[in-house]
């Protein structure tokens, strides 16, 4: 092969054709990655909210009473209803977790990797809360994307 034969075909429009699809191939690439990044960072940025004072104090609350979940959940009484309410910050928090993980706004590798097992407690120590106020609400969705993200969660490797 001489020069003037790559000088034709470098002139031609085959290899004009062949630049664009790698530039476009190369677009997409990078457009992707950026999106995995974006995804991961916002899930980082997502979860250091878990450090504020009333998430932490829900979420010590269900970890130290999540045996009498039950009775706190089924109970009328003003006490209860308090102790109600203090469970509500983390469930809602990990529904939005949830939520952005499962329409991809979220990256869940790096939920996964940074609060499985929170994810897993949270929904299986507040279980008969959620069963208890979806039975009397009559509404089977609530808290729906934390049940799917707990079992992905429990059966991700």
């Amino acid at each position: 092969m001489d020069i003037e034969t790559i000088q034709t075909f470098v002139n031609s429009q085959a290899s004009t054709s062949i630049a664009g699809f790698l530039i476009i191939i190369v677009s997409v690439i990078a457009i992707n990655s950026q999106r995995k990044t974006a995804r991961q960072k916002a899930s980082l940025e997502f979860l250091d909210k878990l450090s504020s004072k009333l998430l932490i104090e829900s979420a010590k609350f269900l970890r130290d009473y999540h045996k009498k979940i039950a009775l706190i959940t089924t109970s009328n009484t003003t006490k209860y209803k308090e102790l109600q309410e203090k469970i509500e910050p983390i469930l809602n928090y990990f529904e939005s977790v949830s939520i952005g993980v499962r329409i991809g706004i979220y990256d869940r590798r790096t939920m996964f990797l940074s609060r499985k097992q929170q994810i897993i407690h949270t929904f299986y120590y507040s279980k008969p809360y959620i069963e208890e106020i979806r039975k009397r609400l009559d509404n089977n969705c609530l808290f729906e994307n934390l049940e799917w993200l707990a079992k992905k969660s429990h059966n991700a490797k």
